[in-house]
This record gives C-alpha cells, structure tokens and sequence, in this order.
C-alpha cells in the first residue's frame, strides 16, 4: 500500500513539474514570436527585452527538468511520463528557436536598410 501510494505521488510531482516546464515554454515561445515582430519592425531595444524574458522562462524549465530527472535517478525508479518527454521536446525546439531569433537579430543590428 505505501508503495503504491508513494508511486501515486510520485507521478502526482512529475506531472506538477511537467505541466509548469509546459507554461514556462509555451510563454517563451510567445516571447520569441512577439521579438521577431519587434525585430521586422526594428525595434531592436523592445525585441531584446523579450528575449530577456523568454529566456529567464527557458532557464526556469530546463532547470524543472534536470530538476526531474535527477529525482528520478535518485529514486532508481523512472515515472514514465509522455507529457514530460514531450515537454523535452519542446523545450529543445524552443530553444532553438531562441537561438536562431538571438543570431537573426545581431545580423539585423548590423544590417542598414537602404533609405529610399
């Protein structure tokens, strides 16, 4: 009974992390999007601040999953969980597109429209 009783918690705390690591990415990626809008339209100072953020939300959840994961190892006993790998999965594909929005954004910084 404790056993089964501890496993329930267990998945009750993975879940828990899951579902705030899922916030946390989601709220970048918003992030990242409203940046390339400020970017397009070269507001340079707004699109930094954004990125600022989105990545304070990044660092928040890969810090929840490694967080996780070392619990898991620690318990030698791993909750298998679809939404948390899918979690993982977001949050490297957001990453991603933080970095590639950082790199566009340098490039952009130095680029000089020509004025008409």
């Amino acid at each position: 009974m404790k056993r089964v009783k501890n496993m329930q918690k267990n998945t009750e705390h993975t879940l828990n992390v899951t579902m705030t690591m899922i916030l946390k990415i989601g709220s970048a990626r918003s992030l990242v999007a409203a940046a390339l809008t400020d970017i397009a339209s070269y507001r340079y100072g707004a699109a930094r601040e954004k990125l600022n953020r989105a990545e304070v939300e990044l660092m928040t959840a890969q810090r929840l999953q490694v967080r996780r994961l070392v619990e898991n190892a620690q318990a030698q006993r791993f909750v298998h969980s679809t939404l948390f790998m899918n979690a993982q999965s977001a949050l490297v594909s957001v990453m991603g597109e933080f970095q590639m929005t950082e790199n566009l954004m340098g490039a952009f910084e130095r680029w000089e429209p020509e004025v008409a």
